[in-house]
């Protein structure tokens, strides 16, 4: 892989994606709604554009080795999730339509997510899993169905990431546990907290992105996870032991009114991922192979995780 094409690249996930492609010293490119500054990373070539829009054949001259899709239309509601799920399978089909019309079509690495298994309470769940999809993943999967399709067609070359909780600055973990820290003085507990959650660091799903494209298995789906799954309680507890606060058991229904029902599901969603694609990740070292290293320098004096 000399060549990368990041959509998604000003993200969450596609801003660490940009960083450890630029680290390996691979020709970067990132497609961005506007000219986008990118602070830092004076090596990423930008194309302006959006999913919906951009006119795939001016990528003729110089295809890319790989094509990072990390990018996806959001939504503050059900309603709005349902209309930008829609766009988002338009402009999905119409990329993967260009792709089809190339001799040689660069490689597609497609984020998805875990939800798009649905809850399995304890049960070890790899990636022959049919997708019964949960939460916010109920209404984006119907984005990520051209892409499957094209995976189990074989005419283009498709791999499918789908990672764990992701945590890191900025995450699900800034927005319904530090907020609740900082503003309560009390760690929360969603639920009951015995669902199970696998997690894996931003920048480790960036990497592990990486190493699917070089390492992996052509058109398959391939789980992204760092760790063993915890008990969300386990999870809260640990969080209170390193802040020294006391636990807060916070009601499912309270979330479901704060938020909505999408948020709720994933606070109650329970997953113990897997995968029967370990040989890829046998020579990977992660970042941060537990959570518990990163809270502890999230919480500690220095404050310096990623």
């Amino acid at each position: 892989m000399n060549k990368a094409l990041v959509l998604g690249g000003s993200g969450f996930l596609g801003s660490h994606l940009l960083d450890e492609l630029i680290n390996r010293s691979i020709k970067t490119t990132a497609l961005v709604h506007k000219n986008t500054l990118f602070p830092g990373k004076q090596n990423i070539n930008t194309l302006t554009g959006s999913l919906t829009d951009f006119n795939w054949h001016t990528l003729e001259h110089e295809l890319p080795d790989v094509i990072f899709h990390s990018a996806r239309m959001g939504g503050h509601s059900e309603r709005t999730r349902i209309k930008a799920a829609k766009q988002n399978r338009q402009a999905n089909e119409r990329l993967i339509n260009w792709l089809e019309t190339l001799q040689n079509p660069p490689l597609m690495v497609f984020v998805s997510g875990s939800l798009v298994y649905g809850s399995h309470e304890k049960q070890r769940i790899d990636e022959t899993q049919p997708p019964s999809p949960i939460s916010f993943q109920r209404d984006y999967f119907e984005a990520e169905k051209p892409i499957l399709k094209s995976l189990h067609s074989g005419k283009i070359p498709v791999r499918i990431v789908r990672p764990s909780w992701i945590y890191g600055h900025g995450s699900w973990f800034q927005a319904f546990f530090l907020n609740y820290m900082n503003k309560k003085r009390k760690v929360p507990m969603y639920g009951k907290g015995n669902n199970l959650m696998s997690f894996v660091h931003v920048r480790d799903c960036a990497a592990m992105m990486i190493r699917v494209a070089q390492y992996g298995e052509e058109n398959a789906i391939f789980n992204l996870y760092t760790e063993s799954a915890v008990t969300q309680k386990n999870f809260s507890h640990l969080l209170a032991e390193n802040a020294k606060l006391s636990l807060k058991q916070v009601p499912l229904w309270w979330i479901s009114l704060r938020f909505d029902r999408a948020v709720s599901e994933a606070f109650r969603f329970s997953l113990n991922l897997s995968t029967h694609h370990s040989r890829i990740w046998e020579q990977y070292t992660p970042y941060y192979p537990s959570i518990g290293l990163w809270i502890q320098k999230v919480l500690g004096a220095n404050n310096k995780a990623d």
